[in-house]
C-alpha cells in the first residue's frame, strides 16, 4: 500500500465495491438511475462498503459513491429528487458520519497536493415559469455544508452541490443525461 499515493492505498480497501455512477445513482424508491454513464472508472459504492463494515442494524448515514483520481477525491451523494425537496438534516448526517468515516479510512494516508471534494448531485430543476428561485435555494444548501465543512477542519476543499446538468458540463467525461 503506497501511503502517497491516493488511488493506490484506497484501491486495497475499496476494491471490494468498484462500481458506476450509474449503479451508485440508482433511486430504489422510484426505481430509476440518476445518472446514466457507466464508463467512469475508480467509483466505488461507499453504501456497499458501509454496509459491509458496519452492523446492518445501525449504519452510520454516507454518501453514496466515491471517485478517485489521481490527485482528487469526490465523495458522491445523488440525490433523485428536485433541490426544494432535499432535508438539509439528512445531507448534514451523511456529510458528518461520511466525514468521519472517510478521515478514519485516511488517517494513515500521507497525502502530497490532494484535493477532497463533496458533491451532491440533484435533479434536473423544472423550467419555472416566472421568477427562478433556484439559485437561492441552492445557496441555502451550499451554505449549510459549508458550515458544516468548517466544523470538521475545512477537510473539503470544495464542496459542490448542482444538479446533473452541471456535473455534466463541468466534467465532460461523464456520460449522463442533464
Amino acid at each position: 500500500m503506497n501511503r502517497y499515493d491516493l488511488q493506490e492505498y484506497l484501491q486495497q480497501e475499496l476494491q471490494p465495491y468498484c462500481s458506476s455512477f450509474y449503479d451508485t445513482s440508482f433511486d430504489k424508491e422510484n426505481k430509476k438511475h440518476l445518472c446514466s454513464d457507466q464508463t467512469t472508472e475508480n467509483v466505488y459504492d461507499f453504501d456497499r462498503y458501509i454496509a459491509e463494515k458496519h452492523d446492518g442494524s445501525n449504519l452510520p448515514a454516507s454518501p453514496d459513491a466515491i471517485f478517485i483520481g489521481k490527485k482528487d477525491l469526490y465523495f458522491v451523494e445523488f440525490k433523485n429528487q428536485y433541490a426544494t425537496d432535499i432535508k438539509s438534516t439528512q445531507i448534514k448526517r451523511k456529510f458528518e458520519k461520511g466525514t468521519q468515516i472517510l478521515k478514519n479510512m485516511l488517517k494513515n494516508f500521507t497525502p502530497k497536493d490532494c484535493r477532497y471534494y463533496f458533491c451532491v448531485v440533484f435533479r434536473k430543476d423544472r423550467t419555472p415559469r416566472y421568477f427562478d428561485s433556484s439559485h437561492i435555494e441552492k445557496s441555502s444548501v451550499r451554505f449549510d455544508l459549508e458550515d458544516t465543512n468548517k466544523e470538521q477542519g475545512q477537510f473539503y476543499d470544495q464542496i459542490i452541490t448542482e444538479d446533473i446538468a452541471f456535473f455534466s458540463s463541468q466534467f465532460t467525461q461523464l456520460k449522463c443525461d442533464g
